[in-house]
């Protein structure tokens, strides 16, 4: 078959959606379908382009891994990060994919990934145009995600985007979701079940079987035995980071060091927050491209969510944690698909989101009992290896393409 994916992340991208995108559309190709995949140039999560593209544009086309990669202009925001800035830049990459397509020629199948919605209407109109059928994946659950994380308000702009995803899924002929919260989501919007189909993302967990090296955590500041706590990934509205920075005042001379590696939108003002408290137990690292050997240099792991996040988001972060044998404290919503999967896997505890000192707590309490701490990893990895093994979620993959419900998938 002829498939076009479309997808605003995708590699050299290692962390966030980029690399689900990449491991899917490799797959198919594997598998000898003709793959093109519409994307952006690298900018994520530093939101800004990849130095090694400057020059490449308007529009780059690659061949990697069997995949023909067709890279997209956009408008990237500056580092005023609005709602109305964060709807341009998704709004002209849907203009600008929907303009590469028109070199595709013959398509059977088109799958869009979402975020950004707009994805599924530009999806929707290459279909339309080539006869095709249209898959749209969802990542995150667009508008839901921007009011919790307080991104959008109601109003003309939510009103927008709500009229847009109803749109979107009513013209898909098949969606896929990661999580059970989105599933349900979808089925009490009016979606029909038969359309909706749930396919968890995945880990390749012998990725993660890394000895921890100890030059490693030196470099993220526990070189005399500290607790190490790492949060990796993105820094954006989503994750509601400065609660980690108010924990770590709490944590002052207890002997533990925090680290927050990666980049985003609000690394800045968590920045700012640390010298504002005089943090010294507190590091900020720039994002590690040998993830496996960053996890394996921590003790505990956080995950941490916005109050008002409970089932339009799934952290991927959560299951290269788990592969990586760590003991997870998830300061999240006890409704959210985080503390869900976190109680049913048994790889750590949730305590309440937005407190500093909950967190804290739980920090103090989980350094003092290295056999708790070692029974919630090994508990992480046994069920991430059972439920989420990468090579097993993307053959179920192989039923989509063809056109098959093949029922709702793992509920892991």
């Amino acid at each position: 078959m002829r498939i076009v994916l479309i997808g605003i992340n995708y590699a050299p991208e290692v962390v966030g959606i980029g690399p689900y995108t990449t491991d899917l559309a490799e797959h198919l190709a594997s598998g000898g379908h003709d793959v093109t995949v519409l994307t952006s140039f690298p900018y994520y999560p530093h939101w800004r382009t990849d130095p090694a593209f400057d020059r490449k544009g308007p529009f780059l086309v690659q061949r990697i891994k069997g995949v023909r990669v067709i890279r997209c202009p956009f408008l990237l925001p500056n580092a005023r990060h609005s709602a109305i800035r964060q709807i341009a830049f998704d709004t002209s990459f849907a203009a600008s994919s929907l303009l590469s397509s028109v070199t595709l020629g013959r398509i059977d199948s088109v799958i869009s990934v979402s975020p950004p919605l707009q994805l599924g209407l530009t999806g929707w109109i290459i279909a339309r145009l080539r006869g095709a059928r249209l898959i749209l994946h969802l990542q995150d659950l667009v508008p839901d995600a921007a009011l919790a994380v307080g991104m959008m308000a109601d109003g003309v702009a939510m009103r927008t985007a709500r009229w847009l995803e109803r749109v979107v899924y009513a013209r898909a002929d098949a969606i896929t979701v990661i999580s059970e919260g989105f599933h349900r989501n979808l089925i009490e919007k009016g979606v029909p079940a038969s359309k909706v189909r749930l396919l968890p993302n995945w880990i390749q967990t012998s990725r993660f079987k890394v000895e921890r090296d100890l030059a490693q955590r030196a470099a993220f500041g526990a070189s005399n035995g500290e607790t190490l706590v790492i949060h990796a990934g993105n820094m954006g509205a989503k994750q509601g980071l400065a609660t980690v920075v108010d924990a770590a005042a709490e944590l002052v001379g207890k002997n533990v060091v925090l680290a927050l590696i990666g980049d985003g939108n609000q690394r800045s003002a968590l920045q700012a927050r640390a010298r504002e408290l005089g943090l010294t137990n507190l590091r900020f690292i720039p994002l590690q491209l040998n993830f496996p050997a960053t996890l394996a240099a921590a003790d505990l792991v956080l995950l941490v969510q916005q109050p008002t996040v409970v089932d339009s988001v799934a952290p991927s972060k959560l299951l290269a944690y788990m592969a990586a044998a760590k003991p997870v404290i998830a300061a999240v919503n006890a409704e959210s698909e985080a503390a869900r999967l976190v109680v049913k896997s048994g790889c750590g505890v949730v305590v309440p989101p937005g407190d500093p000192r909950a967190l804290a707590d739980a920090v103090r309490e989980l350094a003092s009992q290295p056999s708790l701490v070692a029974s919630f990893g090994s508990a992480g990895r046994e069920y991430a290896t059972h439920h989420y093994e990468r090579d097993a979620l993307l053959g179920t993959w192989d039923a989509v393409i063809a056109g098959r419900s093949g029922g709702d998938g793992d509920d892991a």
